[in-house]
This record gives C-alpha cells, sequence and structure tokens, in this order.
C-alpha cells in the first residue's frame, strides 16, 4: 500500500474514533482505535523511509502513543533508535520522515537517536526517561530496541529509589503550579491534582519498583484491591473521555476544563447545559479526580514502603531499628501503620481510626497507603458508628489542637473520615459553584481557610507584606481562644448547598455539630455567631460606607466584644484569601483595615461615638486654621465648619480640606468653573482624582461616562457639598484604576483632564457616545451573575442605599447613575466591590429635598429601570 493511500485510511480511522466517541464508547476504546490509526500508518511508513538502511534502527512509541493512550489531540511521541552512525543519505531520510509526520497536522515529538544517546538523555532528564519508560516497539531491528532495553533496565535498577524520588518530587512542583488541589474550578484535565498526569506517574512509579507492564500489574501484584482497581480505571476511563471532548470542541489540544467549555462537555455526558447541569457535571469530574488523586498517592506509597523493605542498609540507626510503637500503631519511615492484628477490630471501631488521625496530627506523619486504605473503608463500611459520641470526643480533641489541622483535616476528608463525622461536609464534597470568583469547591475551600490561619500562626503566608503578615499574626497571638476561631473556619460554609441564606443554615448546623462533639454552650455560641456573623465585616467594609461613624459604632456593637471583632477581621482575611489568587488585594485589605482600626479605637475608648466625633472635627478645625495661616482668615474655616456638609468635613483630613479651602477661593477668585489633581497609590492600586467645582447637576454622571469611553475603572467616589465664603462648591473624589486593578499612568491621567475640559467647555458631550456598557475581558461565554437590585433604608439615618449586583462591565457606573439622575435623586456615595466577573456596586442618594427616597413605588421604579438598563440588549 502506498503512503498517499495508508494517510488517507489514518484519516478515516480518526473519523471512526470520532464515531466512537460520539457513541460514548469508553475513553479506553476510543485511545485504542487512535493508537490502531496510528500504527497502521506508521509501521509501512518506517519501511518507506528506512527499510534500506544498511545499519539496524527500530522506531518506538513513546509516552502516551507507547502505552497505546491517545486523546485526539494528544502529542505524538517517537524515536528512531539506531546502532551505528548516520551519513549525510540516512540524514536525508530521517528529514523525509519528519516532513512526512508534519503532514499529518498533528503535535509531535520526533528525534533519531543512538542507542549510546538515548541512554545518556534518559539519565539526564526526567521527562525522556519517562517517555523512553513506556516505549513501545513499532518496527524495524528488535535487537536494537532488545539492546536498548537491556542497557535501559540496568540503569533503572541501579536507579530505583532516586527515579521515585525525582518522580515524586515533580509530581509536588506539578500540583504547585496547579493550585495544589483537585478542587480548582477550571482544572487542567491533564496536569492538575486529580488529572491523567496522576496515574501516568503512578505507572511510572510502579513500573521502575514492581516491574509491571501494564494496568493490570496493579492487580496481579497486589498494590491495589479489586475495589481500588475498578475506581481508579473508571475514573481515569472518565478524564480521557472528557479531555477527547475538549479536543473536539477547540480542534486543538486543550486540556483546560474552563467556564466556557463546561456547559459543552456536560452536555455530551447528558447533563443538561444549564447551570444545574454543569455543577452536577462538575461534581462528577471532582469525585473522579480526588479517586485518581488519593489511590494514585497509595500506589506510590506503596512502592516507597516496599523499596523501604527491600533496602539493605547497616548503619547503627537502622540496627537500633526506626519503628516507633504507639499502642495499635506504629510509625516508620515517617508513616503512620496499623499492627495487622488491629486491622480487622479497626474497621470495626472508628475510634481507633480518631485515635490514628491524633497521631497524624501530634507527629506530623503520612498516613502508609495500608493505613489510608483501611481508614477509608472503615468510613465507607461503618459510616454510624462515627456518630457515635466517644468518636465524636476525640475529633474534638483534634479540632481544638491547631497545629497541623488543615493537613489532618484534608487526610480526613480525603479518606472520607470527615464525611462521616459531618455529614454535611460529605454532602458538599466537590460543591461546585458556578462563578469566576470562587477558584475552590465549598469542601476545600473551607479546608484551606483554616490553613490560611495557620499560617498566620506560623507567621508567613505567601502574597502576604511583611508587615501586615506580622500585625496579622499579633491579632491571632492575642486571642483568648484561638481554636474557636479555626473551628469557625471549617464550619463557616457548612450550610451552603441548602435553602435559605448560607450563613444562617450554617450558624444552625454547626450548633448541632458542636453539641454533639461536646463543646461548651459558650464555646458554642462563640462559634456560631461567627459563622452566622462571617459575612458582615466584608458587607460593612466593602460595600457601605465606612467613613461614616455612626456605621462603624453598629459593626462594633454587632461584635459585641473585642475579642470577636479580632476573630471576625481574622476570619473574613482567611475566607477572602482562601477563595483563589487575586481575591485578596490591597485595595480590599485597606478597607478591612480602617474598619477594623475604627471599631477596634471604639472598644478602646470610654466616650461615645457623638462625643468623639465633635472633639475628632474641634482638632480638626483648628489644624485646618494652622495649615491655612496666612492665606485664609480663621474667620472663613470658623464659618466654613459651620456651613459645609458634617459628612464632608468627617469624610477628610485636615490636609485635604486645606487644599479645598484653596481651590475653592481660587475658583471664586478667577471665576473658573471647576479644579483638579490627582494622587496615585500604585502599592494599593489606584488614583484618587478629585474635583472641586461649582455645583453642576448629574455631574457625577457624565465623570462616570468619560472615565468609561476611556476604558477606566471606577472602584468608588464620594460627592460632597462644601461652602466657602458664599461659594457652594461640590468635591468629588473619585478612586479610579486601569481594568487590570492598577494605578493610572500618568498620561492617562492627563487624557481624562483633557476631556473634562473639553466636557465643561461643551466642546465633548457623553450622550452623544453611545454605548457605553463594554465587556473588561476577552472571555465572554463564562457564566454571567444575574443583575439583582436591593434597597436599604435601614443602615443609614440619611441616606437610602440602591445595592446593585450585576455583571462587571466598563459603563456600569454610568448606566446606573443615569437611570438615578433621571429618577429625580441626589448622589453623595458611590462605593465599588469587585468579585470575579460580579461586581457589587452600592450607592447613597437622597430625594431632591435631601431627605430618604421612601415611596415605595418609585423605589420599585428604580429597581426595574436599573434592572433593564443592565440587561443584554437584543
Amino acid at each position: 500500500m502506498s503512503l498517499e493511500k495508508a494517510k488517507e485510511r489514518f484519516f478515516k480511522e480518526i473519523e471512526r474514533a470520532k464515531e466512537l466517541h460520539t457513541r460514548k464508547e469508553t475513553g479506553f476504546e476510543v485511545a485504542q482505535q487512535l493508537k490502531k490509526a496510528l500504527d497502521q500508518l506508521l509501521k509501512p511508513a518506517f519501511k518507506e523511509f528506512f527499510g534500506r538502511w544498511e545499519i539496524p534502527a527500530a522506531l518506538l512509541a513513546l509516552g502516551g502513543y507507547g502505552r497505546g493512550e491517545l486523546n485526539f489531540h494528544s502529542d505524538i511521541d517517537v524515536n528512531l533508535i539506531y546502532d551505528g552512525h548516520l551519513t549525510e543519505s540516512h540524514r536525508e531520510d530521517v528529514e523525509a520522515f519528519y516532513y512526512f509526520l508534519l503532514s499529518l497536522k498533528k503535535d509531535l515529538g520526533f528525534a533519531p537517536r543512538s542507542i549510546k544517546e538515548a541512554l545518556e538523555l534518559a539519565q539526564s532528564d526526567l521527562s525522556i526517561f519517562t517517555n523512553l519508560l513506556q516505549r513501545r516497539f513499532l518496527a524495524g531491528s528488535r535487537e536494537v530496541e532488545r539492546s536498548f532495553t537491556k542497557q535501559f533496565n540496568r540503569f533503572v535498577k541501579e536507579n530505583r529509589e532516586a527515579l521515585v524520588n525525582e518522580i515524586q518530587a515533580a509530581r509536588s512542583e506539578r500540583y504547585r503550579r496547579f493550585y495544589g488541589t483537585v478542587y480548582y474550578q477550571e482544572p487542567n484535565v491533564k496536569e492538575s491534582k486529580g488529572g491523567l498526569r496522576d496515574l501516568h506517574e503512578a505507572f511510572w512509579v510502579a513500573k521502575i519498583v514492581f516491574g509491571i507492564e501494564g494496568y493490570s500489574g496493579f492487580l496481579d501484584r497486589k498494590i491495589l484491591d479489586r475495589k481500588n482497581f475498578r475506581e481508579v480505571i473508571s475514573a481515569y476511563d472518565f478524564m480521557l473521555q472528557v479531555r477527547n471532548q475538549l479536543h473536539l470542541l477547540s480542534g486543538r489540544r486543550s486540556d483546560i476544563l474552563s467556564f466556557e467549555m463546561q456547559p459543552q462537555v456536560a452536555k455530551h455526558f447528558g447533563f443538561p447545559e444549564k447551570r444545574k447541569g454543569v455543577e452536577l457535571f462538575m461534581k462528577s469530574y471532582f469525585n473522579a479526580a480526588i479517586d485518581l488523586s488519593v489511590i494514585t498517592k497509595e500506589v506510590i506509597k506503596a512502592a516507597k514502603e516496599e523499596l523501604s523493605r527491600k533496602k539493605k542498609s547497616f548503619s547503627l540507626k537502622s540496627l537500633l531499628g526506626t519503628r516507633e510503637e504507639i499502642g495499635e500503631f506504629f510509625v516508620e519511615n515517617n508513616s503512620l501503620f496499623v499492627k495487622e492484628e488491629f486491622e480487622s477490630v479497626l474497621l470495626k471501631e472508628p475510634e481507633l481510626v480518631l485515635k490514628g488521625f491524633k497521631i497524624v496530627q501530634e507527629k506530623g506523619v503520612e498516613l502508609s497507603a495500608s493505613a489510608f486504605s483501611l481508614f477509608k473503608l472503615a468510613a465507607e463500611s461503618n459510616r454510624e458508628r462515627f456518630r457515635e459520641e466517644r468518636v465524636l470526643g476525640l475529633f474534638r480533641e483534634i479540632l481544638t489542637r491547631r497545629e497541623r489541622l488543615s493537613y489532618t483535616l484534608e487526610l480526613m476528608h480525603d479518606t472520607k473520615v470527615l464525611g462521616a463525622l459531618i455529614p454535611d461536609f460529605e454532602r458538599l464534597r466537590g460543591h461546585f459553584q458556578y462563578d469566576t470568583y470562587h477558584k475552590f469547591t465549598t469542601d476545600i475551600h473551607s479546608i484551606l481557610t483554616v490553613r490560611e490561619l495557620e499560617k498566620l500562626a506560623e507567621k508567613g503566608t505567601a502574597g502576604t507584606p511583611v508587615k501586615e503578615k506580622q500585625q496579622l499574626s499579633q491579632i491571632l497571638q492575642d486571642l483568648d481562644s484561638p481554636h474557636l476561631l479555626f473551628i469557625a473556619a471549617l464550619f463557616h460554609d457548612i450550610g451552603k448547598g441548602k435553602p435559605g441564606r448560607h450563613e444562617f443554615v450554617g450558624a444552625s448546623l454547626t450548633r448541632r455539630y458542636m453539641e454533639e462533639m461536646g463543646f461548651s454552650e459558650q464555646e458554642t455560641e462563640e462559634v456560631c455567631w461567627l459563622v452566622r456573623n462571617h459575612l458582615l465585616m466584608s458587607h460593612v467594609a466593602f460595600r457601605r460606607d465606612i467613613s461614616d461613624p455612626k456605621l462603624v459604632e453598629q459593626f462594633k456593637n454587632e461584635c459585641q466584644t473585642e475579642e470577636r471583632l479580632k476573630k471576625l477581621f481574622l476570619l473574613t482575611y482567611a475566607d477572602i484569601k482562601a477563595v483563589g489568587p487575586g481575591a485578596w488585594d490591597n485595595w480590599k485589605s485597606s478597607l478591612l483595615w480602617r474598619l477594623y482600626r475604627g471599631a477596634l479605637a471604639l472598644f478602646q475608648a470610654d466616650k461615645g461615638i457623638e462625643q468623639l466625633i465633635l472633639q475628632k472635627l474641634q482638632r480638626r478645625k483648628e489644624k485646618v486654621k494652622e495649615l491655612l495661616k496666612g492665606k485664609i482668615r480663621p474667620e472663613s474655616v470658623e464659618r466654613f465648619f459651620e456651613n459645609a456638609d458634617r459628612d464632608y468635613l468627617i469624610t477628610y483630613s485636615s490636609e485635604e480640606i486645606a487644599k479645598h479651602m484653596l481651590l475653592m477661593k481660587e475658583i471664586k477668585r478667577e471665576g473658573l468653573e471647576y479644579k483638579t489633581y490627582h494622587e496615585s497609590f500604585p502599592d494599593i492600586g489606584y488614583t484618587k482624582i478629585v474635583i472641586v467645582t461649582k455645583y453642576r447637576r448629574g455631574l457625577f454622571n457624565k465623570v462616570a461616562g468619560i472615565f468609561s469611553y476611556l476604558g477606566i475603572n471606577i472602584k468608588g467616589a464620594n460627592i460632597n457639598k462644601a461652602i466657602e465664603d458664599d461659594c457652594e462648591c461640590m468635591v468629588y473624589t473619585i478612586q479610579v484604576s486601569t481594568v487590570a486593578g492598577e494605578a493610572l499612568p500618568c498620561e492617562k491621567v492627563e487624557e481624562f483632564e483633557q476631556v473634562l475640559k473639553a466636557f465643561y467647555e461643551g466642546k465633548f458631550k457623553v450622550e452623544e457616545l453611545g454605548e457605553l456598557l463594554k465587556p473588561k475581558t476577552f472571555r465572554r461565554s463564562v457564566p454571567l451573575p444575574e443583575t439583582k437590585v436591593k434597597v436599604d433604608n435601614e443602615t443609614s439615618d440619611k441616606y437610602t442605599i440602591v445595592e446593585v449586583s450585576t455583571h462587571d462591565r466598563l459603563g456600569v457606573l454610568y448606566t446606573i447613575t443615569k437611570v438615578l439622575l433621571e429618577e429625580q435623586t441626589r448622589l453623595r456615595r458611590a462605593i465599588i466591590t469587585t468579585e470575579g466577573n460580579r461586581v457589587i456596586d452600592s450607592f447613597y442618594i437622597t430625594d431632591m429635598d435631601y431627605k430618604k427616597v421612601t415611596d415605595p413605588q418609585k423605589l420599585l421604579r428604580i429597581k426595574e429601570r436599573i434592572v433593564e438598563a443592565l440587561s443584554p440588549k437584543p
């Protein structure tokens, strides 16, 4: 058969593989079909290009192709191994074969290597070694293949332990790169923890240590029992199918199960494309991934234990023995084992399982492969007995010991013991939140929240500035009962997935579980309060005006004690950090610290808030007089403080007020309309732009439109009235950033000032710009949050707060303030919070008479118009 006909058959066989996939055949069957298609092409191709060579050569399939596990756009790795020296004629044949492979339009790795070169590369590069470890003979000289195999196997035998350690280190590094958890919401199907690579690595290690040739060797060599073997192979097959579907949908090698891809992949597996269907599909994905991760980890542990048994050492340490006996258990090589005579007892007595975990926590050891399997089997087969009082009492002891708590909890979760102890935690296993803010599923997010607190206890957390880290660590050290904070971190989202507000549902569930574990009423109440209020501080700091002293006083009263304030602050920090990369930033940090310090000052003061405000304003007035000495008369400062809005005087520092007064005087003296200045805060990620201007109705709406037109992101705004010797002015302070969350470059500020000048001169009309709602990102197919509008007439004495939650886009502020302007309201504050691709904007408004908006019909109309204005246009 000619090569052209062989290629035609190859592409037909590929189409047949697609049909198999469409018919929902197994991932293994599709992989075998793809392997067969390529084999049928490359065997005659070898004969065509290398069949007349006078030196012996063999064509080997490597890596996934060697195992016979190809996906539609997998890399194709083949090596030409030869014995001898290549002539110019040989090199021409090699080049021709390479171009032939390119014509297949596949990602490929191909190289001609002598036996010596291949061995040297295998010894120096782990990826080449593992590729060659999975080699399969395709065509050519069997003698060359046998010669290479003999020398390769000798190298493996002599370096088993080093090779296994290197594979294990590469696994750890890969996990680190992919967020260290199975439960990342946009996983890489191949490389993330629980992905296809996990089984590859387990196979490599088992092949090195036990000499297995295929996955059936896991059973034959009793590395896995039948149950675990079935589970890992089923999970792996599911992952192969997911990867195939991703490749077909994208038409290329695409391994990220992104939000855009999830509905389409879910549909292939029979799930509805709607949100619920995607969440159910992803729960299936995470269940498969955890099986792959956990079971393959046990394979590697079993191999390490086998190496340890085989290793002969006559050092003094080994002669004295390294085994530590601890009751029914023993620790050896940093792993916990169950004594053989207690294995059957442990399956019937969950109390022993908890004793084992106590040892793991106290000594920081791992679970051996055999102990892991026993603990998991106990949790699955004897589930109801984990709810007995004495077992829950041991769990309480684990929870009250903060050291290595998250490590122990994650192991308990992997073995399903945590779910047996807390059934609602098992309900949350793989609980998927279909949004771009939460990066992890609810179960692992809760454990990661505990871990973030542990990092503070260890005075070290990645990405946190040294000063802030020290301050947070000190707050933790000052707590009277820090263990309760850690327990609250574990339980804070336990109510998710049930009807009702999850913080209230969670507090009720937490109370039940803590009472069952034997915690005191005082301890239970403290943790329940934290669970019930774990969103309070972020809600106040990010969605309300924390320059309002009365709001800070309300928050302080909610906390009741200084201890609770500190715990709530640390829980809020850990909760946000555990959401995922980028959730915690300097902007959020600055807001939370302001609220914390304001409330803490109230706890530590002996005076009421009104008295504190009056004293503060008096000090501020005297400081302004001092700053303006020789520029503005003291009596003018007195009048200014009598006439200016109190909100204005509270919001701004003495230095800022003095600066504003000078600008107002300049506006009055020179007959100007406005003055502006800016200040940059690159460490926090924003630029403050201040506009001091004569009153102009609806100005903020136009300014918001200008920012949107220029692609500038608004993070917050204060609008205040100030009067300086009969010159009534408004002061607009607007915090802005680039879309990427950085302070504005100078040229962008200059561009804004030029456009603002044109606007004041009547040369630039915002209303003529057309549609200003524009996406901030190229990702159009991610889950879009629903637009919701709430009205809060309770928090503020003077203002109605309109809170809008919607899809984050440029122009959102302009669109909302346009409605508020048209509905005859006055705007005094705009507070912006961003969570993934959702933005939550809070607007402090009054009616035209500076009173709260209380008319139900008007409020309903505002809500309906905002929703309509923000809805996608057909």
